[in-house]
């Protein structure tokens, strides 16, 4: 009895606590539309009041977008006195509360717009940009009638080309009844306790139910198509816009970064652009067939966009060269092409524009700088410029992928330190070695004699393993997110010699600094955490502090089964991260290596724990099986069940056989 008085006073606690004020949070209380559909109207009704916009997407990680010239409207039968609206930016920045603007009543200042006065509904346009919100208080006169939150969907109902296991969530302590029948559920429904399968058109209705209190019907519509096919470039091209279609044949990527990645078979260029290919594939990566998007056209460019779906690691890796274009003939070449424009002169460098000039100065290319490479400071000389033949504003320019100074080579240094010495953009060549720490795709970690770590960013002919040792390198630094690093001229990266393996230094993470950014670092005893609606930082702990985890390289994945309850000992590379407008400023480990203290390494059959699955981890398990050697045995118990034996060589075997 005295447990449920106390259910109850605490329940009457919480009402009153809440009394006049409505929050609309969009972790929990969430719309209809994500990322992958099209701009769309939006509205949740929570305890008599409801918010909408007429564009906008509601049903995102954190935050409410509304859409640039959409009306974000606030209404309720009892009377509005204040609306309260925090926001991800400032004022009238870019996703800011000063965006909003259509009511005399309403102020803003920093992060917060504000409503008052009394009024049963408040209109507001988004007439200066977008505006991301992160929380929404309206205050009404009158307590607040108690309601319960539809349940919401995940991935939202829209049409998919693959089997979909539909999440539903609800507040916390409710009970879900769902249907896939067509009825409205009711508690005597099916109750919800497991992602529902959904492997044809299905509509799924649920409720939330918690005591007295039963939610609206919730109602998403899965619909499972078949993909039309086409076997190239050329033949997804003459698709009707917006068409869904699956590739029957491989394509090469020609240049990776971010959710852009430009490829090109015997037919053609395309961008493929989405959340999907982020950090997936690299410069030459063969992308096999079976992947699908839908069929856009951006600034007259061929794009496949989102819904992304069915892309698998790449096959191979080779390098692909560009094709040489001139001054004359670059109007006609095509978007997306992958390119080398010989002998040009940079001038006019203006943020990220520069100016492209042939030799007598007859001719003039726009060149824009979308990815950040170091642009050289000498302007008195010719480059030979890689870039991607793009548009603005129908006008042909060139993204910049890579300038390559030819001029000879004199100036030298002996080491990192000194080549930071120098000023930036200055090309020079090492005297001494440098050992490999780790390689994966654009991003090779190096160090030198005097234990200095430097990250080498960008395109190299070779693939290098840790240990091997790089004689004659040469390159110039930047700075990147705080972080110097140095761009690589391709050239002077050739065929490593074989040396002793770099090991990581062990630390704790109070011990962690931002002057061991780069450094090849191991944490033990370690906790990870996911983060929710993020499948790409995680949270590291240990008994002394924490940090953010980010999968930053291909290789290193955290599985579906991943066991989040256990403890790990991570090796990876710090990095540090700034937010484009100034709100984050965070150190984050890069793992390249995430093995299970007393178990399984979550990379299944990474047996010397390099990050991949080879034959070379399968000799070392027979080794120490035959002759009880321990070189380069990580993770030799495969199947946890403390003893290795030729059951973890199976295990292995099937990792190698099934390409997993």
């Amino acid at each position: 009895m005295k447990k449920v008085l106390s259910l109850v006073f605490v329940c009457l606690c919480t009402i009153s606590a809440f009394a006049g004020d409505v929050v609309f949070d969009p972790t929990v209380d969430k719309g209809q539309w994500g990322n992958d559909d099209t701009a769309a109207a939006e509205s949740i009704t929570k305890s008599g009041v409801t918010i909408s916009c007429t564009q906008g997407r509601w049903n995102l990680t954190d935050q409410y977008r509304v859409f640039k010239n959409a009306t974000f409207t606030v209404a309720s039968e009892t009377t509005i006195t204040k609306v309260v609206i925090e926001c991800t930016a400032n004022g009238t920045a870019q996703y800011g509360p000063g965006n909003f603007t259509g009511d005399a009543a309403y102020t803003y200042e920093g992060k917060v717009g504000t409503w008052t006065g009394a009024a049963n509904e408040i209109n507001l346009v988004a007439s200066g940009a977008q505006v991301r919100i992160t929380k929404i208080t309206v205050t009404i006169d009158g307590d607040v009638t108690p309601t319960l939150a539809a349940p919401t969907f995940n991935p939202a109902g829209g049409t998919y080309y693959t089997a979909q296991n539909v999440e539903i969530s609800a507040a916390e302590g409710a009970t879900i009844y769902y249907t896939t029948n067509g009825n409205d559920p009711t508690t005597a429904s099916t109750v919800y306790s497991a992602p529902i399968a959904v492997n044809q058109t299905t509509t799924i209705k649920a409720i939330a139910s918690n005591g007295e209190l039963t939610s609206p019907v919730a109602s998403a519509t899965y619909t499972i198509s078949s993909l039309p096919s086409v076997d190239n470039i050329a033949a997804y091209a003459a698709l009707d816009d917006n068409t869904v279609a699956m590739f029957n044949n491989p394509v090469n990527v020609t240049f990776a970064n971010g959710k852009n990645v430009y490829v090109r078979d015997a037919t053609g260029y395309m961008c493929i652009f989405g959340d999907e290919v982020v950090g997936k594939y690299n410069h030459g990566d063969v992308i096999p067939a079976g992947f699908a998007g839908k069929k856009t056209i951006y600034n007259t460019g061929l794009e496949m966009a989102s819904p992304l779906t069915g892309f698998a690691a790449a096959t191979s890796t080779a390098t692909v060269d560009p094709e040489e274009i001139t001054f004359a003939n670059f109007s006609s070449q095509p978007m997306w092409k992958y390119v080398i424009l010989k002998d040009a002169i940079i001038s006019n460098v203006n943020n990220k524009n520069v100016t492209l000039t042939n030799a007598d100065g007859s001719a003039t290319i726009a060149g824009y700088n979308q990815f950040g490479i170091a642009i050289p400071n000498d302007h008195s000389i010719a480059y030979d410029v890689i870039g991607i033949v793009t548009s603005y504003q129908n006008n042909l320019q060139l993204y910049l992928v890579e300038v390559v100074d030819n001029t000879p080579l004199s100036t030298y240094v002996d080491d990192i330190a000194g080549l930071l010495g120098l000023e930036q953009g200055i090309n020079a060549i090492f005297s001494n070695p440098v050992t490999v720490a780790y390689h994966s795709g654009n991003q090779l970690y190096i160090k030198d004699g005097n234990d200095d770590f430097m990250l080498v960013y960008g395109h190299l002919n070779n693939t290098y393993n840790n240990g091997d040792v790089l004689t004659g390198i040469a390159g110039n630094w930047t700075i990147y997110n705080g972080m110097t690093e140095m761009i690589p001229l391709a050239d002077y990266f050739t065929e490593a010699t074989a040396g002793t393996p770099v090991t990581p230094e062990t630390l704790a993470i109070e011990e962690i600094s931002q002057d061991l950014i780069h450094h090849y670092l191991r944490i033990e005893n370690c906790t990870i955490t996911a983060i929710e609606g993020d499948t790409r930082n995680f949270t590291l702990t240990d008994e002394t502090g924490d940090m953010i985890m980010r999968l930053n390289f291909n290789e290193v994945t955290i599985a579906e089964d991943f066991d989040f309850t256990a403890d790990y000992n991570v090796e990876g590379f710090l990095a540090y991260y700034k937010k484009s407008d100034g709100t984050v400023e965070q150190l984050q480990f890069y793992p390249n290596l995430i093995e299970k203290v007393g178990g399984v390494n979550p990379v299944l059959g990474d047996v010397d724990g390099d990050g991949t699955v080879t034959s070379s981890d399968i000799t070392i398990l027979y080794n120490y099986i035959l002759n009880g050697s321990t070189e380069n045995l990580v993770n030799g118990d495969q199947d946890g069940d403390g003893a290795i034996t030729a059951g973890d060589v199976t295990i292995v075997y099937n990792v190698i056989l099934s390409g997993k």
